[in-house]
């Protein structure tokens, strides 16, 4: 809890609570599933025995926890909303009370290594202690997966469906169409219930989220079934608005494919905490069936009960959080656990239970069943050795659609895991062999070994091999096939992986290789017939080496030169996109800034938002003197360093149209999961806001528009930004007369801010460039506006040339630094992403 007295400087102050129940029952939940007892239906506390047949013999309203003798200390460090910054001195707590196991059902995205929570939760790791996280609930974009999961000694933690079926509801609607959705509450209603349907709409026409409890009131919810939207409040909070509105029923339509998660019964809304039972049935509803749904607003509807097979079933969550790790591209999450509708202790309910779905659920089967772990082996006091029980066990099969990225070794299994006497190491403090990240410019071969290790009294033999392939292709070779170990002995076993580069992929797309070694006991009574993988996992690109010549005194002297493109040993297509150069760094530029030279080198961390140079190109396609015309602007930002998923950073690029020198709109490059729901996915977006500036700050003056995604490749150090002209022209009022737009006469000015949404870091460059969105300063004769930015291309070993023209009289009026060329299939080392040739202005005689 938190001392919220406020003041000029106030700082939220944790202090002990003696309240034990938390605000909305998270932590409630996730400690029922980790070590409660149990609770059979008639009320009673469960006291034991737990044993084979427990669960079967007993009718449960909360089932028991994985571990439900495991002694059970909660440590706080949330209040009831918001963030926190005392994971560490919880972590820290734990270590000095001298803790079996730490469950962190919580996570910041983009987790990496360095993170001050994950090197907390590792270090905690090497004091003895078992520490397991969430990885997430960003989705399936590469990079996600959080810290404190990120740790490199923790265990990391997916999540899978685990429900076969659920209570369905079949929507039957006008003009012979039906809909095969979820009951996501069980609710009970009458087959053949019949009434209207209503789209609860937005101010501007569309679906809504339905997170505003007035809008069900005032646009008529009372007697019909009302369609909504997920997104940004909790999922459950449009049931309570619909019953309270008098909704027959709420429907939710999911924001991506699949089916949303069984929820149970709904006693609270979780934003505020507030009780309140829900008894309308609240349905979910697949997002492929929402323009079904939408046509059939104001139409009667037929509700009827189905039983509906669920999908998802064995699957990966459509929320978890997918790896690499962010800065090296290391194989996480580690394991997959059940984490889909999962039913555990209700707070606020007494004696019942709630459904709740997240990596969070997921964390505590595996941190109960890592108690088991330690209990079955005491005597091995090493936790890499209990972590590879629980990893190098699980099961890829229990997986649909495996994934090491998605779901590490593979599904939990808890008898495997406290059964084995042998365990399989990978890298230091991990069950896996991570090769990182590698740009490539000739084939890939790296060795590395896994190190077996017999902690029992027999020896056991195991065959040797590896599968489940993935990715771009790829060859392993093992050291042997078949390999045995005395009683408490160990052996390595080498393992070489092989890549192509003329197949790794390029930056067009994000690539890895995936795959397992499997040890298999070799007979009846091998280490008790338990099998092991280590996963091994590789992120690859294949480089060019792009490289422009240009004579610049040519150039300016004759109003046009010739650019030679070459790409010399390059093992992927090489492009030269040719912006006009407008901002460089200098030593003095904003905080985070290194001053690095032109040539693209990186000298600040992985992931900071220090910016190395930014350009502009146009495509008008209809100029007029009255209006802004038509066509793109393609702007284009070099950093100083690379990020793994650029959505870790936000950039800002404040543009003038109107040249009084005062920002009119910010091109905001960032998460277009945050930009739209409040939650990032992984995906850079490119946002444009009209603004004003208040006070010398830059305030949003009217709603955003989003209608590309940046140019920004995963693992990259360049990002190219599409606006549309129409994007740079808004209305003073709906209807209204234009103001504030691009201009043929009136040249734009535009610099750039760079926030680490991770780190805290923060540059900008210390002035303005301008540019003649109509008569730009350097034209190419071959470029073309591309959503892909190709530019020039040019293949391995070949040469390019393309003719660039330059207009004197304009550089006059906007001068430019140069010609900026981005290349983002050239490696970020070396021949570089970006490279800067200068062209001195021209002075009059």
């Amino acid at each position: 809890s938190y001392n919220a007295a406020p003041g000029p400087n106030f700082q939220p102050i944790p202090h002990p609570d003696p309240n034990p129940l938390d605000c909305f029952g998270h932590g409630s939940h996730v400690a029922g599933t980790a070590a409660g007892f149990g609770v059979l239906e008639n009320g009673s506390t469960f006291s034991g025995p737990y044993q084979a047949d427990t669960i079967n013999s007993h009718t449960w309203s909360v089932g028991p926890g994985v571990a439900p003798k495991a002694d059970l200390y909660a440590i706080r460090v949330f209040g009831c909303a918001g963030s926190s910054n005392v994971v560490i001195d919880g972590i820290e707590w734990a270590v000095t009370h001298r803790m079996d196991v730490i469950n962190m059902s919580l996570g910041s995205d983009f987790g990496s290594a360095t993170d001050p929570d994950a090197v907390a939760a590792s270090n905690a790791a090497k004091d003895g202690i078992i520490v397991v996280s969430a990885s997430g609930n960003a989705g399936s974009n590469p990079y996600m997966t959080s810290s404190p999961g990120s740790g490199t000694n923790g265990i990391a933690v997916a999540a899978t469906d685990s429900t076969p079926s659920f209570a369905g509801v079949g929507l039957a609607l006008a003009g012979g169409k039906s809909v095969r959705a979820i009951n996501a509450n069980g609710a009970t209603f009458t087959d053949g219930t019949t009434a209207p349907l209503l789209e609860l709409k937005t101010s501007t026409g569309g679906l809504s989220r339905g997170c505003n409890a007035a809008d069900y009131v005032a646009q008529g919810a009372a007697g019909k079934v009302v369609i909504t939207r997920r997104g940004t409040c909790a999922r459950v909070a449009r049931a309570i608005f619909g019953q309270q509105a008098g909704a027959v029923a709420v429907i939710m339509v999911n924001s991506s494919p699949g089916l949303p998660p069984f929820e149970g019964k709904i006693t609270s809304n979780p934003d505020t905490g507030i009780a309140y039972t829900v008894t309308i049935p609240f349905i979910g509803a697949d997002l492929a069936d929402r323009a079904t749904l939408i046509a059939a607003d104001g139409a009667n509807v037929t509700l009827t009960n189905i039983s509906i097979a669920n999908p998802g079933f064995r699957a990966l969550a459509s929320f978890s959080s997918f790896g690499p790790r962010t800065g090296d591209s290391a194989l996480k999450p580690d394991v997959t656990a059940p984490g889909v509708s999962i039913a555990s202790v209700g707070m606020g309910t007494g004696t019942g239970a709630v459904f709740e779905s997240g990596t969070s659920m997921a964390t505590p089967h595996t941190a109960g069943m890592a108690a088991l772990v330690k209990q079955a082996h005491p005597d091995w006091n090493r936790v890499d050795l209990w972590k590879a029980a629980i990893v190098s066990t699980a099961n890829p099969d229990g997986v649909a659609g495996y994934s090491a990225v998605g779901a590490g070794t593979g599904l939990i299994q808890a008898p495997a895991a406290t059964q084995t006497q042998v365990v399989a190491l990978g890298d230091p403090g991990t069950s896996a062999l991570s090769f990182g990240f590698a740009e490539l410019d000739r084939n890939y071969s790296q060795t590395k070994q896994i190190r077996l290790k017999n902690l029992g009294n027999a020896p056991a033999t195991f065959t040797v091999s590896s599968g489940l392939d993935a990715g771009s292709p790829h060859s392993v070779a093992l050291g042997s096939s078949t390999v045995t170990l005395p009683a408490h002995g160990s052996r390595n076993v080498r393992v070489t992986l092989a890549v192509p580069a003329v197949t790794a992929g390029d930056a067009s797309q994000f690539n890895d290789v995936s795959g397992q070694v499997t040890f298999t006991p070799a007979g009846a009574g091998q280490n008790n017939g338990v099998t092991l993988r280590v996963p091994y996992y590789l992120v690859p690109k294949a480089v060019s080496h792009t490289s422009v010549r240009l004579s610049t005194s040519g150039l300016t002297e004759n109003g046009s030169a010739i650019a030679t493109i070459t790409n010399r040993r390059g093992a992927a297509i090489g492009f030269a996109d040719i912006f006009n150069w407008g901002l460089a760094a200098s030593s003095s530029d904003g905080d985070n800034n290194e001053g690095t030279n032109n040539d693209g080198a990186n000298k600040t961390t992985l992931g900071s938002a220090g910016l190395l140079a930014a350009g502009v190109q146009s495509y008008p396609t209809q100029p007029a003197p009255s209006t802004a015309g038509t066509g793109w602007l393609n702007f284009a930002i070099s950093t100083t360093a690379r990020w793994s998923n650029a959505s870790q950073n936000e950039f800002d690029i404040l543009v003038d149209v109107t040249g009084d020198g005062i920002p009119d709109y910010n091109i905001v490059v960032a998460d277009l999961g945050a930009l739209t729901t409040g939650s990032f996915n992984g995906q850079d977006a490119v946002a444009v806001f009209p603004v004003a500036v208040v006070n010398g700050a830059v305030l949003p003056n009217g709603p955003g528009s989003i209608r590309y995604l940046a140019g920004a490749p995963l693992d990259g150090s360049t990002m190219e930004i599409p606006v549309d002209f129409s994007q740079l022209c808004r209305r003073s009022v709906p209807g209204g007369p234009q103001f504030a737009c691009v201009s043929p006469t009136i040249p734009i000015s535009y610099t750039v801010q760079s926030f680490g949404l991770a780190t805290g870091a923060r540059d900008s460059f210390s002035s303005s460039a301008s540019f003649n969105v109509f008569s730009p300063v350097i034209t190419t004769a071959n470029q073309a506006f591309t959503l892909n930015g190709e530019g020039n291309l040019v293949a391995p070993n070949a040469t390019a040339t393309d003719k660039v023209t330059y207009d004197a009289a304009q550089a006059e009026k906007t001068p430019i630094l140069g010609v900026m060329v981005v290349s983002q299939n050239n490696a970020n080392r070396g021949a570089a992403q970006t490279q800067l040739i200068p062209i001195e202005r021209q002075q009059g005689n």
